[in-house]
C-alpha cells in the first residue's frame, strides 16, 4: 500500500479514538492531508496524461535562417513518437546548445507540437578601434567572431578575454577592452572592440631568495624574463608578463632537478609594481633542499627475453654522479625504444627512486615489466586531401592490430611533421570498441607544396641576377619531389633539374638524380671562363631520426675557355697548347658519401638546433681527374629569447690529388664574401700579383668561422620576414699546386688569418633567404681584395 494512504489511515484511526468533540477537526485534517497528497501527485498525473499522446506534427515558428529540417535534426522530439516532458526539456536544451537561439519555447495542443524560437543576431561587421601599438594583423587571429557568424554575449566576452590576454602578454597590463554593438535592420549586429591601450610595463628588477647553490646571476640566465636595459630594442623578454612567470617557475625547477636538487621547490614566482609605478619587480623564492648524488643504479628486467647486456649501456646515470632528472628521462626513452625495436612491444620501463636522506643519495632501479596489453584497433587519418594515405602510414611505426605505445606515437607525429607537407599534425588516442584497444587518430592540415618563383636582384659577386624556379615537394601526393630551376646573371648561367623518391622500391632508402649546366665568367677574378655539364645519382638512408647517411656518383664535363693573354702562367698552363688553344676540356667521374646530423627546427632560417655534415668525394672512378676532397660543416643555433638567436658556424675543407696528379685550377677552393664578409669574391688566398688582373688561383685547404646574433627589428611586423644581424667572421685559404708554388708573383699561399665584423639585414623572400651585409676587415693581407657591401642568398 502506498505510504500516503498508510499515513491517512493511521491518522484517521487515531482521531477516531478521541471524543466526538474533535470529530470536526478529524474531518478537516483528512481533507487537508488528501489535498497535499493530490498536489504531490500532480506532476506524475500530468505525465500520465500526456505520455500516451502521439505526436502528429511538429511546427516551427520564429525561424528565419535555420530550416525546419535543421531544427528537427537538432532535437529528440520526433513525429510519430510519444510526447513526454523529459524529451521536451532535453530538446529545449539541445536547441540552446547550438548557440543559434536566444529563446526557445515548446508547446502542445493535442497531437500538434509547436516549437517557437528567437534566433540570435548575425554579425555583419567587426571593427577594432583604439589600437595603435598592436596592429590589426596581430589582433585579428584571436578574434573568433567574424562577419556572418552568430552573435552571443558569451562569444563577445570570450573575444575580449583573448584580446586582453594578448595585450597582457605584450606587457600592457592596464589595457581595457569594451565590446560595443549596434543593432541594424534584419537582426544584424555591428560589433566594435573599443580598446584603450595601457602602457608597456617593463621588468625593473629580478630578485631571488633562498638560493645558496647558485648566484642570482646564474638563475637569471635560466629564466626567460629579463630586466629592462638598453638591449630592449633587440628583445621583448623585459616586458612583464604573468604567463611567463609560470614558465620561469618550471625552468627554475628543471634547472635544480638537473643539478642534484631533487626536492627543490619554487615557492614564490610573482611580480609587483615598483616604487615608481612604471616597472615591475619580479621575485622568486626558492627552497633548494639537499643536493643528491646517484646511489646504486640498476636494471631490473622483470620480463623474459629482455637482453640486459644490450640494454645496460643505454643507462646514462652513473653511481656517484650528481643527480640529474633529465638523465633518468632520457634513459627511460632509450630503453623503451630499444625494447620496442627488439620486439618487446608491451614492455614498460619504470624508474624506481629510493632516497637516503642521511647519505643524500638516490638509488635508481630501471624496472622493465609487462605493461598493459593495449592494441591499436584502427589508425584513422584525416585531413590529407592531397597526400596519399600510404605516404603518411609509412612514416609511422604504429600499425593496426599491433601494440600501442605513447612514446612511439610522439615519434611518429614528429616524423610526419618532418615531411613538410602539413601545416599542423595532431596525433591523439581515442577509446576503441574494447577496453584493451584504442584508436590512433591523426588529424592533418595540408600545406602548399608547389612552389613557383620568379625573382630578380643584385649580387655583389654576380651582378644583376634573375631566377625562375618550380618545385613540387609532394608530387601527385606520393611524397616524391621534383624541381627545375633556371638562373642567370651577366657573369653566370645555371640550369638544373632533379627528382627524388624518398622510399625507393618501398624501402627507407631515398633515391634521386640531378642534371646540371653551369657557365661562369671569372674573367674579372681569374682571367678565364668555365663551364660544367653533368649529372649525379644519389642514395640516402636515415640511420636515426637525426642522422642520415648518403652516397653519390657524379659525372661531369669540365671546360676552361677564353683564357686571357695577360692571364697568370698558372691559368695558361691549364690550357695545353696555349696560346694556339684557349680552352681545355676534361671529365670528372667521382663517388662520394656524406654523413649529416641535423636537429634544426627549420631548414630555411632555423632558430634552434644543430647541424653537422661530413662529406668526401673520390675522383678517379674513370674520367681524367684524380683527387680526394673532404669538407666539414658545423652549425649551431641558440635561441636567447623569442626574438634573438645566436648562430655559430665552423667549416673546413681540403682537396688532395692522388695517382701522381696535382689538383687542377677549376677544382680548387675559392674564398671571399661568402665565408668572410668584407672581402671581395675570391678576394682571399693565393693569387699571382705579377699578373695584370692579380688573378686568384684558389687553394687546397680552407677554414672559416662565424659568430652571429640575429634579431627581430622593432616596429617591423614578423610576417614581413625582415631580421637584423651583427656578426664576426674569420677564415683562411691556403695551399697551392706545385706549379703555382713556383710563380715569382705568388702571394697568400700561407695560412694567414683574415677577420671581419659587421651588420646585416636578412629577408625571408619568395626567392629564398636573401641578405645584405656591411662589413669591415679587422685582419687582412696587403694583396687581398676587400669589399664592404655584399648582397646575395643567405649562406646558412
Amino acid at each position: 500500500m502506498p505510504w500516503p494512504h498508510i499515513v491517512i489511515m493511521s491518522l484517521s484511526a487515531s482521531l477516531m479514538q478521541r471524543p466526538s468533540a474533535i470529530h470536526y477537526l478529524s474531518i478537516s485534517a483528512r481533507c487537508l492531508i488528501a489535498g497535499v497528497i493530490a498536489a504531490m501527485q500532480l506532476p506524475s498525473l500530468a505525465d500520465a496524461g500526456t505520455a500516451g499522446i502521439r505526436i502528429d506534427d511538429i511546427r516551427i515558428t520564429g525561424s528565419e535562417r535555420m530550416t525546419r529540417e535543421t531544427i528537427l535534426s537538432q532535437i529528440e522530439l520526433k513525429k510519430g513518437a510519444r510526447y513526454d516532458s523529459a524529451t521536451t526539456d532535453k530538446s529545449i536544451h539541445q536547441l540552446f546548445a547550438t548557440g543559434q537561439y536566444k529563446d526557445v519555447k515548446i508547446s502542445r495542443a493535442g497531437g500538434i507540437v509547436t516549437i517557437s524560437v528567437v534566433e540570435n543576431p548575425v554579425v555583419s561587421l567587426v571593427t577594432v578601434t583604439g589600437n595603435s601599438e598592436l596592429k590589426l594583423d596581430k589582433l585579428q587571429p584571436v578574434i573568433k567572431l567574424s562577419k556572418g557568424s552568430v552573435f552571443t554575449d558569451a562569444k563577445a566576452r570570450a573575444d575580449v578575454r583573448a584580446l586582453r590576454d594578448l595585450y597582457r602578454h605584450e606587457g600592457r597590463m592596464t589595457t581595457e577592452i569594451e565590446p560595443k554593438t549596434v543593432v541594424k535592420p534584419g537582426d544584424k549586429i555591428e560589433l566594435t572592440f573599443a580598446i584603450t591601450e595601457g602602457k608597456v610595463n617593463k621588468v625593473s628588477s629580478i630578485t631571488f631568495e633562498g638560493n645558496a647553490a647558485f648566484t642570482a646571476g646564474e638563475l637569471e640566465s635560466v629564466i626567460k624574463t629579463a630586466r629592462s636595459s638598453w638591449l630592449d630594442i633587440l628583445k621583448s623578454d623585459s616586458i612583464y608578463a604573468i604567463e611567463r612567470l609560470e614558465e620561469d617557475r618550471d625552468l627554475l625547477r628543471r634547472h635544480y632537478l638537473t643539478h642534484g636538487f631533487a626536492e627543490a621547490k619554487i615557492i614564490i614566482a610573482e611580480g609587483a609594481l615598483d616604487a615608481t609605478g612604471k616597472g615591475y619587480t619580479v621575485k622568486f623564492a626558492v627552497d633548494e633542499g639537499p643536493r643528491f648524488t646517484f646511489g646504486t643504479v640498476t636494471l631490473v628486467p622483470a620480463i623474459k627475453d629482455a637482453d640486459s647486456a644490450s640494454l645496460t649501456p643505454l643507462i646514462l646515470p652513473q653511481s656517484g654522479d650528481t643527480y640529474n632528472a633529465a638523465l633518468i628521462d632520457k634513459t627511460v626513452e632509450a630503453l623503451a625504444l630499444a625494447l620496442w625495436d627488439g620486439g618487446q612491444k608491451f614492455a614498460r620501463v619504470t624508474p624506481e627512486l629510493k632516497r637516503d636522506h642521511k647519505t643524500h643519495q638516490i638509488a635508481v632501479a630501471f624496472r622493465i615489466d609487462d605493461g598493459p596489453h593495449i592494441t591499436i584497433e584502427r589508425v584513422a587519418i584525416s585531413g590529407n586531401t592531397k597526400t596519399q594515405t600510404y605516404v603518411i602510414l609509412r612514416e609511422m611505426k604504429l600499425r593496426e592490430g599491433e601494440p600501442f605505445n605513447a612514446l612511439i606515437l610522439a615519434r611518429d607525429r614528429t616524423r610526419i611533421k618532418a615531411l613538410g607537407f602539413f601545416k599542423s599534425v595532431d596525433a591523439k588516442v581515442e577509446p576503441g570498441s574494447k577496453a584493451e584497444s584504442v584508436i590512433v587518430a591523426v588529424d592533418l592540415v595540408e600545406d602548399e607544396t608547389l612552389v613557383a618563383s620568379v625573382g630578380g636582384g643584385y649580387s655583389t659577386v654576380d651582378g644583376v641576377i634573375g631566377d625562375i624556379a618550380l618545385e613540387e615537394k609532394n608530387l601527385l601526393g606520393t611524397g616524391q619531389s621534383a624541381k627545375i630551376k633556371l638562373s642567370g646573371s651577366i657573369k653566370k648561367l645555371q640550369a638544373e633539374a632533379g627528382f627524388t623518391e624518398p622510399h625507393l622500391l618501398g624501402s627507407n632508402v631515398a633515391g634521386g638524380f640531378d642534371i646540371f649546366y653551369k657557365d661562369y665568367d671569372a674573367s674579372t677574378l681569374s682571367s678565364y671562363k668555365s663551364q660544367k655539364i653533368g649529372g649525379d645519382l644519389r642514395l640516402g638512408y636515415p640511420i636515426t631520426d637525426t642522422l642520415t647517411g648518403s652516397v653519390n656518383y657524379t659525372f661531369a664535363q669540365n671546360k676552361i675557355y677564353d683564357v686571357g693573354a695577360t692571364a697568370s702562367p698558372a691559368i695558361k698552363e691549364a690550357v695545353p697548347g696555349f696560346p694556339s688553344a684557349t680552352s681545355n676540356t676534361y671529365y670528372t667521374s667521382s663517388v662520394g658519401y656524406a654523413l649529416a646530423y641535423d636537429t634544426r627546427n627549420s631548414k630555411k632560417l632555423p632558430t634552434s638546433g644543430s647541424f653537422f655534415q661530413l662529406t668526401q668525394d673520390f675522383a678517379g672512378a674513370g674520367g681524367d681527374v684524380r683527387y680526394i676532397k673532404s669538407t666539414i660543416d658545423a652549425r649551431t643555433y641558440l635561441p636567447v629569447s623569442d626574438n634573438v638567436t645566436l648562430v655559430g658556424r665552423a667549416t673546413a675543407g681540403n682537396i688532395t690529388g692522388w695517382g701522381g696528379q696535382d689538383v687542377r685550377l677549376l677544382d680548387m677552393y675559392y674564398m671571399g664574401s661568402e665565408s668572410v664578409r668584407g672581402f671581395a669574391a675570391a678576394g682571399i688566398g693565393p693569387r699571382d700579383t705579377a699578373s695584370a688582373n692579380l688573378d686568384a688561383l684558389g687553394g687546397k685547404s680552407y677554414i672559416a668561422t662565424t659568430a652571429e646574433a640575429r634579431f627581430g627589428l622593432p616596429f617591423i611586423p614578423d610576417d614581413i620576414g625582415l631580421r637584423g644581424a651583427v656578426f664576426a667572421d674569420a677564415g683562411s685559404l691556403f695551399g697551392t699546386s706545385a706549379s703555382v708554388a713556383k710563380l715569382s708573383g705568388l702571394k697568400g699561399s700561407g695560412a694567414a688569418l683574415r677577420a671581419s665584423a659587421g651588420v646585416g639585414l636578412i629577408w625571408d623572400s619568395p626567392l629564398g633567404p636573401l641578405r645584405a651585409d656591411y662589413a669591415f676587415p679587422l685582419a687582412k693581407q696587403p694583396f687581398d681584395k676587400t669589399q664592404a657591401w655584399s648582397f646575395g642568398l643567405a649562406a646558412f
